[in-house]
């Protein structure tokens, strides 16, 4: 398994901040308000900001786990550590579970448009349109993906500059008060808050891609953060606009306050912010697709990777167009949030460890 990468194939630092952001800045944005509220209802901006803040350890965890790597990722750390057969398989599982956020978003987004834009036209009509965008990216490299999310950050994130427009409506005694409810109602809603910042996690797969790999930290360090202040920002606004008995009975919060926002040339803004939106869940789509071919192709080598591409973005058809029941929906969601909590909370703290161990048997 050879995961060296060559200069022209490789980028500068700052790219990632935007491969981060982007692929945190996903679908979850439009919906995890009534979800967080669960917890520690109008004080659930706190967990948000803490949880972000918590992010920041796990990333330094995992850039060690990579320090100790022979091939600077996590997929030759998985062989030096379990042997070229276990590690495969463990390969093949985070593989997996890469494919099932990536195509977790699309369905999701999907979902939205059939919803909000387009309610006459089949989940299976959206599915060959993204999946033939979505080909082509993959299908361009890693430096095609990388510019794909650095206009997933810039112009999604100049879209939100609208919601200064809401600040007419907002109502600051809807946040008070502040320090209301204890640590067992924040935990419940950081809980639901981490899908909101999984999407670092394909570092592990991309960091051999990045130039001056010594100077990159900081640029992950502050694409957390970024999405951190944005989240948290879109939380306080959110509470300042609806009343916790509003929100709990909504499923698209963002989308309804973008819906108020009326110009005399625009009639549906709702429907502008949906397509910009499309930049980012493309972004972090193909990122996540990307970092699971990669995953199988490096433990695989006969695969090509033009044939997986296109047997996954099969898979990708075939569950957009047949499996569309909302108890599908559901349970689904249910393993993408589980999931995340065990890779983040779980699986890289583990490594960590061992990491630790490695290295100082390494020095002994």
């Amino acid at each position: 398994m050879n995961s060296s990468v060559k200069e022209n194939k490789m980028l500068s630092p700052y790219f990632l901040f935007f491969l981060i952001s982007a692929a945190q800045t996903g679908i979850v944005m439009l919906t995890f308000q009534t979800k967080i509220i669960k917890g520690a209802g109008h004080n659930s901006w706190l967990s948000v900001l803490v949880l972000g803040l918590v992010m920041h350890v796990i990333f330094i965890m995992m850039l060690y786990i990579l320090k100790q790597s022979s091939g600077g990722d996590i997929l030759s750390f998985h062989r030096d550590v379990f042997g070229k057969f276990f590690g495969g398989i463990v390969n093949i599982i985070l593989a997996i579970y890469f494919l099932n956020v990536s195509l977790f978003s699309i369905y999701s987004y999907i979902d939205i448009l059939q919803i909000w834009v387009f309610d006459g036209i089949l989940s299976w009509e959206f599915s060959i349109l993204l999946i033939i965008l979505i080909f082509y990216i993959v299908v361009g490299g890693f430096r095609i993906i990388a510019a794909i999310a650095y206009f997933g950050v810039i112009i999604p994130s100049l879209i939100l500059l609208i919601f200064l427009y809401l600040f007419n409506y907002i109502e600051l005694s809807y946040l008070q008060p502040i320090f209301l409810h204890g640590v067992k109602d924040h935990l419940i809603s950081a809980r639901e808050a981490v899908p909101l910042f999984l999407g670092f996690e394909n570092v592990l797969i991309y960091f051999p891609f990045i130039k001056n790999r010594e100077k990159a930290p900081k640029w992950g360090h502050l694409g957390l953060l970024f999405t951190t202040i944005m989240y948290t920002s879109i939380a306080i606004l959110t509470f300042l606009f609806f009343t916790m008995g509003k929100l709990n009975r909504l499923t698209w919060p963002t989308l309804t306050m973008v819906k108020i926002i009326q110009f005399p040339f625009i009639e549906r803004f709702e429907f502008i912010f949906i397509f910009t939106w499309l930049l980012s869940v493309i972004a972090g789509a193909c990122i996540y697709l990307w970092s699971a071919i990669r995953s199988i192709k490096l433990t695989i080598p006969k695969i090509k990777s033009t044939h997986l591409l296109i047997f996954l973005l099969g898979i990708f058809l075939f569950i957009n167009s047949f499996l569309i029941d909302l108890q599908f929906s559901f349970l689904w969601s249910k393993i993408y949030m589980h999931t995340g909590h065990i890779l983040l909370f779980g699986y890289i703290p583990l490594l960590f460890i061992i990491a630790l161990i490695k290295g100082k048997l390494a020095k002994k």
